[in-house]
Protein backbone atom coordinates (compact mmCIF):
# COMPACT_ATOMS: atom_id res chain seq x y z
CA UNK A 1 0.00 0.00 0.00
CA UNK A 2 2.93 2.26 -0.55
CA UNK A 3 1.99 5.82 -1.31
CA UNK A 4 5.22 6.66 -3.12
CA UNK A 5 4.94 8.05 -6.63
CA UNK A 6 7.41 6.04 -8.68
CA UNK A 7 8.92 6.69 -12.03
CA UNK A 8 10.93 5.36 -15.27
CA UNK A 9 13.76 5.63 -18.30
CA UNK A 10 15.66 3.32 -20.64
CA UNK A 11 15.14 4.66 -24.10
CA UNK A 12 17.38 2.09 -25.71
CA UNK A 13 14.90 -0.74 -25.21
CA UNK A 14 12.68 0.89 -27.84
CA UNK A 15 10.16 -0.86 -30.03
CA UNK A 16 7.60 -2.73 -28.03
CA UNK A 17 4.20 -3.78 -29.29
CA UNK A 18 1.27 -1.43 -28.83
CA UNK A 19 -0.34 -3.32 -26.00
CA UNK A 20 -0.08 -3.66 -22.28
CA UNK A 21 3.39 -5.07 -21.44
CA UNK A 22 3.43 -8.80 -20.96
CA UNK A 23 6.04 -10.86 -19.10
CA UNK A 24 8.19 -12.96 -21.42
CA UNK A 25 6.38 -16.24 -22.17
CA UNK A 26 4.21 -15.83 -19.08
CA UNK A 27 1.12 -17.20 -20.75
CA UNK A 28 2.60 -19.25 -23.58
CA UNK A 29 5.02 -21.62 -21.83
CA UNK A 30 5.59 -23.24 -18.49
CA UNK A 31 8.55 -20.96 -17.77
CA UNK A 32 6.39 -18.86 -15.43
CA UNK A 33 3.46 -20.05 -13.33
CA UNK A 34 -0.02 -18.80 -14.10
CA UNK A 35 -0.21 -17.25 -10.63
CA UNK A 36 2.90 -15.41 -9.35
CA UNK A 37 4.23 -16.90 -6.13
CA UNK A 38 3.64 -13.58 -4.33
CA UNK A 39 -0.06 -14.51 -4.11
CA UNK A 40 -1.33 -16.89 -1.48
CA UNK A 41 -2.66 -20.19 -2.83
CA UNK A 42 -6.43 -20.36 -3.05
CA UNK A 43 -6.80 -22.77 -0.11
CA UNK A 44 -5.22 -20.10 2.14
CA UNK A 45 -6.76 -17.02 0.55
CA UNK A 46 -10.27 -18.44 1.05
CA UNK A 47 -9.93 -18.66 4.85
CA UNK A 48 -12.50 -16.58 6.71
CA UNK A 49 -10.67 -14.97 9.62
CA UNK A 50 -13.81 -13.09 10.63
CA UNK A 51 -17.17 -14.88 11.04
CA UNK A 52 -19.29 -14.31 7.96
CA UNK A 53 -22.12 -12.71 9.92
CA UNK A 54 -19.79 -10.07 11.37
CA UNK A 55 -17.97 -9.59 8.07
CA UNK A 56 -21.23 -8.97 6.21
CA UNK A 57 -22.18 -6.34 8.77
CA UNK A 58 -18.78 -4.61 8.52
CA UNK A 59 -17.87 -5.10 4.86
CA UNK A 60 -21.15 -5.98 3.17
CA UNK A 61 -19.81 -9.43 2.19
CA UNK A 62 -17.60 -12.14 3.68
CA UNK A 63 -14.09 -10.71 4.00
CA UNK A 64 -12.24 -13.40 2.07
CA UNK A 65 -12.72 -13.53 -1.72
CA UNK A 66 -14.79 -16.22 -3.33
CA UNK A 67 -13.15 -18.38 -6.01
CA UNK A 68 -14.19 -16.16 -8.90
CA UNK A 69 -13.00 -13.01 -7.13
CA UNK A 70 -9.66 -14.61 -6.33
CA UNK A 71 -9.21 -15.60 -9.97
CA UNK A 72 -9.79 -11.96 -10.94
CA UNK A 73 -7.27 -10.79 -8.33
CA UNK A 74 -4.54 -13.16 -9.50
CA UNK A 75 -5.24 -12.38 -13.16
CA UNK A 76 -4.81 -8.69 -12.33
CA UNK A 77 -1.21 -9.37 -11.23
CA UNK A 78 -0.45 -9.71 -14.97
CA UNK A 79 -2.48 -6.67 -16.08
CA UNK A 80 -1.14 -3.14 -16.47
CA UNK A 81 -2.80 -0.01 -17.80
CA UNK A 82 -3.51 -0.83 -21.45
CA UNK A 83 -4.58 2.69 -22.44
CA UNK A 84 -1.40 4.40 -21.17
CA UNK A 85 0.82 1.43 -22.06
CA UNK A 86 -0.30 1.88 -25.67
CA UNK A 87 0.73 5.54 -25.56
CA UNK A 88 4.16 4.65 -24.16
CA UNK A 89 4.64 1.94 -26.79
CA UNK A 90 3.83 4.50 -29.50
CA UNK A 91 6.31 6.96 -27.96
CA UNK A 92 9.18 4.49 -28.12
CA UNK A 93 8.52 3.43 -31.71
CA UNK A 94 10.37 6.52 -32.93
CA UNK A 95 11.80 9.72 -31.40
CA UNK A 96 10.47 9.32 -27.82
CA UNK A 97 11.46 12.83 -26.76
CA UNK A 98 9.49 14.50 -29.54
CA UNK A 99 6.48 12.25 -29.05
CA UNK A 100 6.55 12.93 -25.28
CA UNK A 101 6.30 16.66 -26.11
CA UNK A 102 3.21 15.94 -28.19
CA UNK A 103 1.69 14.08 -25.26
CA UNK A 104 2.48 16.97 -22.90
CA UNK A 105 0.95 19.46 -25.31
CA UNK A 106 -2.25 17.43 -25.53
CA UNK A 107 -2.37 17.15 -21.75
CA UNK A 108 -1.83 20.86 -21.10
CA UNK A 109 -3.65 22.39 -24.08
CA UNK A 110 -6.00 19.70 -25.34
CA UNK A 111 -5.71 17.12 -28.09
CA UNK A 112 -7.15 19.65 -30.57
CA UNK A 113 -3.95 21.70 -30.23
CA UNK A 114 -1.79 18.88 -31.65
CA UNK A 115 -1.43 19.11 -35.42
CA UNK A 116 -2.13 15.79 -37.13
CA UNK A 117 -2.40 14.05 -33.78
CA UNK A 118 -1.68 10.31 -34.06
CA UNK A 119 -4.44 7.78 -33.44
CA UNK A 120 -2.81 6.58 -30.19
CA UNK A 121 -2.99 10.05 -28.64
CA UNK A 122 -6.50 10.70 -29.93
CA UNK A 123 -7.77 7.44 -28.43
CA UNK A 124 -6.21 8.10 -25.03
CA UNK A 125 -7.37 11.70 -24.70
CA UNK A 126 -10.82 10.94 -26.06
CA UNK A 127 -11.12 8.48 -23.17
CA UNK A 128 -9.92 10.73 -20.33
CA UNK A 129 -11.57 13.89 -21.68
CA UNK A 130 -14.99 12.29 -21.31
CA UNK A 131 -16.39 11.95 -17.79
CA UNK A 132 -17.36 8.40 -16.84
CA UNK A 133 -21.13 8.02 -16.71
CA UNK A 134 -21.15 7.61 -12.93
CA UNK A 135 -19.21 10.80 -12.13
CA UNK A 136 -21.09 13.42 -10.07
CA UNK A 137 -18.90 16.53 -10.10
CA UNK A 138 -20.85 18.26 -7.32
CA UNK A 139 -20.35 15.24 -5.07
CA UNK A 140 -16.68 15.12 -6.05
CA UNK A 141 -16.17 18.79 -5.10
CA UNK A 142 -17.83 18.06 -1.76
CA UNK A 143 -15.27 15.29 -1.29
CA UNK A 144 -12.46 17.71 -2.03
CA UNK A 145 -13.76 20.20 0.54
CA UNK A 146 -14.31 17.43 3.10
CA UNK A 147 -10.72 16.28 2.74
CA UNK A 148 -9.48 19.65 4.00
CA UNK A 149 -10.90 19.11 7.50
CA UNK A 150 -8.31 16.42 8.24
CA UNK A 151 -5.55 19.04 8.22
CA UNK A 152 -2.08 17.67 8.91
CA UNK A 153 -3.61 14.45 10.27
CA UNK A 154 -4.13 13.32 6.66
CA UNK A 155 -0.36 13.39 6.19
CA UNK A 156 0.20 11.48 9.44
CA UNK A 157 -2.10 8.71 8.23
CA UNK A 158 -0.49 8.51 4.81
CA UNK A 159 3.08 8.75 6.06
CA UNK A 160 2.98 6.76 9.30
CA UNK A 161 0.25 4.24 8.58
CA UNK A 162 -0.21 3.79 4.83
CA UNK A 163 3.42 4.21 3.80
CA UNK A 164 5.22 2.72 6.80
CA UNK A 165 2.68 -0.07 7.10
CA UNK A 166 2.78 -0.60 3.34
CA UNK A 167 6.50 -1.36 3.44
CA UNK A 168 5.81 -4.30 5.75
CA UNK A 169 2.31 -5.52 4.92
CA UNK A 170 2.41 -4.90 1.14
CA UNK A 171 6.09 -5.62 0.68
CA UNK A 172 6.08 -6.71 -2.97
CA UNK A 173 5.67 -3.03 -3.85
CA UNK A 174 9.15 -2.49 -2.42
CA UNK A 175 10.70 -4.24 -5.42
CA UNK A 176 9.61 -1.52 -7.84
CA UNK A 177 10.63 1.19 -5.36
CA UNK A 178 14.11 -0.29 -5.06
CA UNK A 179 14.61 -0.62 -8.82
CA UNK A 180 13.56 2.99 -9.44
CA UNK A 181 16.12 4.34 -6.98
CA UNK A 182 13.82 4.99 -4.01
CA UNK A 183 16.34 3.46 -1.61
CA UNK A 184 18.92 6.10 -2.47
CA UNK A 185 16.62 9.09 -2.94
CA UNK A 186 16.11 11.56 -0.13
CA UNK A 187 13.06 10.44 1.84
CA UNK A 188 11.72 13.94 2.52
CA UNK A 189 11.69 14.69 -1.20
CA UNK A 190 9.81 11.45 -1.98
CA UNK A 191 7.25 12.38 0.65
CA UNK A 192 7.00 15.87 -0.80
CA UNK A 193 6.40 14.57 -4.32
CA UNK A 194 3.55 12.39 -3.12
CA UNK A 195 2.18 15.22 -0.98
CA UNK A 196 2.28 17.58 -3.97
CA UNK A 197 0.08 15.22 -5.94
CA UNK A 198 -2.27 14.80 -2.98
CA UNK A 199 -2.60 18.57 -2.53
CA UNK A 200 -3.19 19.04 -6.26
CA UNK A 201 -6.09 16.58 -6.42
CA UNK A 202 -7.69 18.09 -3.30
CA UNK A 203 -7.59 21.68 -4.57
CA UNK A 204 -11.05 23.12 -5.33
CA UNK A 205 -11.75 22.42 -9.02
CA UNK A 206 -8.37 20.71 -9.19
CA UNK A 207 -9.94 17.72 -10.96
CA UNK A 208 -11.50 19.76 -13.74
CA UNK A 209 -10.06 18.86 -17.16
CA UNK A 210 -7.28 21.46 -17.04
CA UNK A 211 -7.03 21.62 -13.25
CA UNK A 212 -3.70 20.98 -11.57
CA UNK A 213 -4.93 17.77 -9.93
CA UNK A 214 -6.13 16.29 -13.23
CA UNK A 215 -2.87 17.13 -15.01
CA UNK A 216 -0.67 15.87 -12.15
CA UNK A 217 -2.61 12.60 -11.98
CA UNK A 218 -2.13 11.91 -15.68
CA UNK A 219 1.57 12.74 -15.31
CA UNK A 220 1.78 10.18 -12.49
CA UNK A 221 -0.05 7.66 -14.69
CA UNK A 222 2.53 8.21 -17.45
CA UNK A 223 5.40 7.73 -14.98
CA UNK A 224 3.88 4.45 -13.80
CA UNK A 225 3.59 3.21 -17.39
CA UNK A 226 7.19 4.16 -18.14
CA UNK A 227 8.38 2.35 -15.01
CA UNK A 228 6.30 -0.68 -15.95
CA UNK A 229 7.82 -0.79 -19.43
CA UNK A 230 11.35 -0.36 -18.11
CA UNK A 231 11.19 -2.91 -15.29
CA UNK A 232 9.31 -5.41 -17.44
CA UNK A 233 12.38 -5.61 -19.70
CA UNK A 234 14.95 -5.86 -16.91
CA UNK A 235 16.44 -9.30 -16.20
CA UNK A 236 16.38 -8.46 -12.47
CA UNK A 237 12.58 -8.37 -12.50
CA UNK A 238 11.35 -11.81 -11.40
CA UNK A 239 8.01 -12.28 -13.15
CA UNK A 240 7.45 -15.70 -11.61
CA UNK A 241 7.47 -14.08 -8.17
CA UNK A 242 6.03 -10.64 -8.73
CA UNK A 243 3.94 -10.69 -11.89
CA UNK A 244 3.86 -7.54 -14.04
CA UNK A 245 5.53 -4.43 -12.58
CA UNK A 246 3.03 -1.90 -11.21
CA UNK A 247 0.10 -4.13 -12.10
CA UNK A 248 -3.58 -3.52 -11.35
CA UNK A 249 -3.32 -4.96 -7.84
CA UNK A 250 -0.36 -2.74 -6.99
CA UNK A 251 -2.15 0.34 -8.33
CA UNK A 252 -5.26 -0.68 -6.39
CA UNK A 253 -3.39 -0.91 -3.08
CA UNK A 254 -1.84 2.52 -3.62
CA UNK A 255 -5.14 4.14 -4.61
CA UNK A 256 -6.97 2.66 -1.62
CA UNK A 257 -4.40 4.20 0.74
CA UNK A 258 -5.80 7.61 -0.19
CA UNK A 259 -9.48 6.72 0.25
CA UNK A 260 -10.77 4.24 2.82
CA UNK A 261 -7.45 3.93 4.67
CA UNK A 262 -7.21 7.68 5.14
CA UNK A 263 -10.84 7.97 6.26
CA UNK A 264 -10.40 5.17 8.76
CA UNK A 265 -7.08 6.61 9.92
CA UNK A 266 -8.21 10.19 10.51
CA UNK A 267 -11.03 8.92 12.70
CA UNK A 268 -8.40 7.21 14.87
CA UNK A 269 -6.82 10.64 15.34
CA UNK A 270 -10.11 12.19 16.44
CA UNK A 271 -11.31 13.73 13.17
CA UNK A 272 -15.05 13.03 12.82
CA UNK A 273 -16.25 11.94 9.37
CA UNK A 274 -19.97 11.97 8.61
CA UNK A 275 -21.57 9.40 6.27
CA UNK A 276 -22.11 12.17 3.72
CA UNK A 277 -18.46 13.20 3.84
CA UNK A 278 -17.36 9.58 3.52
CA UNK A 279 -19.53 9.10 0.44
CA UNK A 280 -18.18 12.28 -1.14
CA UNK A 281 -14.52 11.52 -0.43
CA UNK A 282 -14.86 7.97 -1.77
CA UNK A 283 -16.50 9.33 -4.92
CA UNK A 284 -13.66 11.78 -5.41
CA UNK A 285 -11.06 9.03 -5.06
CA UNK A 286 -13.06 6.75 -7.35
CA UNK A 287 -12.56 9.34 -10.09
CA UNK A 288 -8.87 9.75 -9.25
CA UNK A 289 -8.44 5.97 -9.42
CA UNK A 290 -10.13 5.97 -12.82
CA UNK A 291 -7.74 8.70 -14.04
CA UNK A 292 -4.81 6.66 -12.74
CA UNK A 293 -5.73 3.78 -15.01
CA UNK A 294 -7.50 1.35 -12.72
CA UNK A 295 -10.14 -0.87 -14.30
CA UNK A 296 -13.61 0.10 -13.13
CA UNK A 297 -14.19 -3.26 -11.40
CA UNK A 298 -11.54 -2.28 -8.81
CA UNK A 299 -12.86 1.20 -8.02
CA UNK A 300 -14.35 1.21 -4.52
CA UNK A 301 -17.88 2.56 -4.09
CA UNK A 302 -17.84 2.80 -0.29
CA UNK A 303 -15.34 2.65 2.56
CA UNK A 304 -16.23 -0.92 3.47
CA UNK A 305 -16.03 -2.00 -0.16
CA UNK A 306 -12.58 -0.39 -0.35
CA UNK A 307 -11.32 -2.03 2.83
CA UNK A 308 -12.48 -5.44 1.62
CA UNK A 309 -10.67 -4.90 -1.70
CA UNK A 310 -7.58 -3.79 0.23
CA UNK A 311 -7.59 -7.06 2.16
CA UNK A 312 -7.65 -8.94 -1.14
CA UNK A 313 -4.58 -7.03 -2.35
CA UNK A 314 -2.87 -7.85 0.98
CA UNK A 315 -3.27 -11.54 0.16
CA UNK A 316 -1.00 -11.04 -2.87
CA UNK A 317 2.11 -10.17 -0.82
CA UNK A 318 3.30 -13.59 0.27
CA UNK A 319 6.97 -13.31 -0.77
CA UNK A 320 9.60 -12.37 1.85
CA UNK A 321 11.41 -9.10 1.19
CA UNK A 322 14.86 -7.90 2.22
CA UNK A 323 14.21 -4.21 1.51
CA UNK A 324 11.66 -3.56 4.26
CA UNK A 325 14.25 -2.45 6.81
CA UNK A 326 16.05 -0.06 4.44
CA UNK A 327 12.84 1.72 3.50
CA UNK A 328 11.50 1.66 7.06
CA UNK A 329 14.67 3.08 8.60
CA UNK A 330 14.85 5.84 5.99
CA UNK A 331 11.26 6.88 6.72
CA UNK A 332 11.74 6.51 10.48
CA UNK A 333 14.79 8.81 10.48
CA UNK A 334 13.41 11.41 8.05
CA UNK A 335 12.22 13.84 10.80
CA UNK A 336 15.79 14.09 12.15
CA UNK A 337 16.81 16.06 9.06
CA UNK A 338 13.52 17.76 8.23
CA UNK A 339 13.58 21.34 7.01
CA UNK A 340 12.13 23.68 9.67
CA UNK A 341 12.23 27.21 8.20
CA UNK A 342 10.63 28.79 11.28
CA UNK A 343 13.58 27.59 13.39
CA UNK A 344 16.34 28.17 10.86
CA UNK A 345 18.16 30.60 13.19
CA UNK A 346 17.56 28.57 16.33
CA UNK A 347 19.49 25.31 15.83
CA UNK A 348 18.98 23.98 19.37
CA UNK A 349 15.21 24.50 19.22
CA UNK A 350 15.17 22.93 15.76
CA UNK A 351 17.05 19.88 17.08
CA UNK A 352 14.56 19.45 19.94
CA UNK A 353 11.60 19.74 17.58
CA UNK A 354 13.10 17.18 15.19
CA UNK A 355 13.49 14.69 18.04
CA UNK A 356 9.89 15.33 19.05
CA UNK A 357 8.69 14.78 15.46
CA UNK A 358 10.76 11.59 15.28
CA UNK A 359 9.04 10.09 18.32
CA UNK A 360 5.61 11.42 17.27
CA UNK A 361 5.73 9.69 13.91
CA UNK A 362 6.89 6.43 15.49
CA UNK A 363 3.99 6.62 17.93
CA UNK A 364 1.58 7.08 15.02
CA UNK A 365 2.96 3.99 13.28
CA UNK A 366 2.67 2.03 16.51
CA UNK A 367 -1.11 2.12 16.05
CA UNK A 368 -1.00 -0.49 13.30
CA UNK A 369 2.31 -2.35 13.48
CA UNK A 370 2.59 -5.75 15.10
CA UNK A 371 5.76 -7.15 16.73
CA UNK A 372 7.04 -8.74 13.51
CA UNK A 373 6.45 -5.62 11.43
CA UNK A 374 8.20 -3.43 14.01
CA UNK A 375 11.23 -5.70 13.94
CA UNK A 376 11.31 -5.66 10.13
CA UNK A 377 11.08 -1.86 10.04
CA UNK A 378 13.62 -1.24 12.81
CA UNK A 379 11.05 0.22 15.22
CA UNK A 380 11.21 -0.50 18.93
CA UNK A 381 8.80 -3.13 20.22
CA UNK A 382 8.18 -0.82 23.20
CA UNK A 383 6.90 2.09 21.09
CA UNK A 384 3.43 3.19 22.18
CA UNK A 385 0.80 5.18 20.20
CA UNK A 386 0.92 8.00 22.73
CA UNK A 387 0.44 10.87 20.30
CA UNK A 388 -2.83 9.72 18.66
CA UNK A 389 -4.22 8.55 22.02
CA UNK A 390 -3.49 11.85 23.75
CA UNK A 391 -4.38 14.18 20.88
CA UNK A 392 -7.52 12.45 19.56
CA UNK A 393 -9.96 13.56 22.31
CA UNK A 394 -8.83 17.19 22.05
CA UNK A 395 -8.97 17.12 18.26
CA UNK A 396 -12.46 15.60 18.33
CA UNK A 397 -13.69 18.29 20.71
CA UNK A 398 -12.15 21.05 18.59
CA UNK A 399 -13.81 19.74 15.44
CA UNK A 400 -17.21 19.36 17.10
CA UNK A 401 -16.95 22.88 18.53
CA UNK A 402 -16.46 24.37 15.07
CA UNK A 403 -19.20 22.23 13.56
CA UNK A 404 -21.71 23.58 16.06
CA UNK A 405 -20.86 27.20 15.25
CA UNK A 406 -22.49 27.22 11.83
CA UNK A 407 -21.49 27.16 8.14
CA UNK A 408 -19.30 30.29 8.21
CA UNK A 409 -17.23 29.04 11.15
CA UNK A 410 -16.90 25.59 9.56
CA UNK A 411 -15.68 27.11 6.30
CA UNK A 412 -13.08 29.21 8.11
CA UNK A 413 -11.96 26.18 10.12
CA UNK A 414 -11.62 24.12 6.93
CA UNK A 415 -9.48 26.89 5.43
CA UNK A 416 -7.14 26.85 8.43
CA UNK A 417 -6.90 23.06 8.22
CA UNK A 418 -6.01 23.35 4.54
CA UNK A 419 -3.28 25.86 5.39
CA UNK A 420 -1.82 23.25 7.77
CA UNK A 421 -1.57 20.81 4.87
CA UNK A 422 0.18 23.35 2.65
CA UNK A 423 2.70 24.33 5.35
CA UNK A 424 3.55 20.70 6.04
CA UNK A 425 4.08 20.07 2.33
CA UNK A 426 6.50 23.02 2.19
CA UNK A 427 8.68 21.45 4.89
CA UNK A 428 9.32 18.36 2.77
CA UNK A 429 10.66 20.36 -0.19
CA UNK A 430 13.13 22.37 1.92
CA UNK A 431 12.41 25.55 0.03
CA UNK A 432 12.82 23.95 -3.43
CA UNK A 433 10.21 24.07 -6.18
CA UNK A 434 7.23 21.88 -5.32
CA UNK A 435 6.55 19.30 -7.99
CA UNK A 436 6.03 15.59 -8.52
CA UNK A 437 8.91 13.45 -9.71
CA UNK A 438 11.02 14.78 -12.59
CA UNK A 439 12.98 11.72 -13.69
CA UNK A 440 16.63 12.49 -14.46
CA UNK A 441 18.77 10.63 -16.94
CA UNK A 442 19.50 7.81 -14.46
CA UNK A 443 15.86 7.23 -13.60
CA UNK A 444 13.88 4.49 -15.38
CA UNK A 445 11.11 7.00 -16.24
CA UNK A 446 13.36 9.45 -18.02
CA UNK A 447 12.50 10.33 -21.60
CA UNK A 448 15.09 12.43 -23.44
Amino acid sequence: MSTDITGVNDMENAAVSISSPQPPSATSTDEYPVVPSRALPWHKARRQWIPKTIARWVFGKPLAPDEQEWAQVTDALWQGDAAMDNVVAWMFESNPGQRKKQFDQALLQGIESVTDAPAELKAFFHHIDQDPEWLDRDLMEKGIRSSHFAGDVAFYVLRDMALMGGYAYFNTLNQALAMTGALSKKTSLRLGETGKWLNDVTEPEGLERFGEGFITTIRVRMVHALVRRNLNNKPQWQHAKWGLPINQMDMLATYLAFGPVTLMGVRMFGVPVTPGQSKAVMHMWRYVGWLLGLDEQWLALTERDGLRKLYHTFLTHNEPDDKIRYLGEALRNEPLTRYLPELERRPKAASRKRRYLYHKHISNSALILGPLQRKQLGISSLALPWYPLISAPFRLGWHLYHRMRGPAARALFAQRCREQQVRLLDSYFEGAEKDIIKPDIDHPAHVG
